[in-house]
């Protein structure tokens, strides 16, 4: 699957929660797909992952609304940590979108700290989750 593509997919899934689409428009335009991060793509979403030590950081986890609560996020997040503790992390973490703390807490992942303000201001609770055990 192409750049664009899991662009235009990660602009409808954050365009979903009703944020500003001109603002989503620049944001989703301005992702980058470093070299160090592995992508897991799926038809409807994709998640990215960037093993960082024994640390591994969940950079993307993006599904298209109509793709939504069908399972398609718990299969993605599975293979990014898959793919983590086979890159030999201990635990995986996030700055999490607010919208999406309910998914992350249904998918066994904690409060670990606040993030430093984001590109949108904002400061995050970054989530984690152990990968051993």
């Amino acid at each position: 699957m192409n750049h664009a593509r899991l662009r235009a997919i990660a602009r409808a899934a954050k365009g979903h929660w009703g944020y500003d689409p001109q603002r989503v428009a620049d944001w989703a335009a301005s992702i980058e797909f470093p070299p160090d991060e592995q992508l897991i793509v799926a038809e409807h979403g994709w998640a990215a992952v960037v093993p960082r030590g024994e640390v591994a950081w969940l950079d993307d986890l993006w599904v298209e609304p109509a793709a939504m609560g069908r399972g398609l996020g718990r299969e993605l997040f599975e293979r990014a940590a898959a793919a983590a503790r086979a890159a030999g992390c201990v635990r995986m973490e996030w700055e999490a979108e607010p919208h999406a703390l309910g998914f992350y807490e249904r998918m066994g992942a904690v409060y670990v700290r606040d993030s430093e303000p984001s590109e949108w201001g904002r400061v995050l609770a970054v989530m984690g989750v152990s990968l051993v055990g």
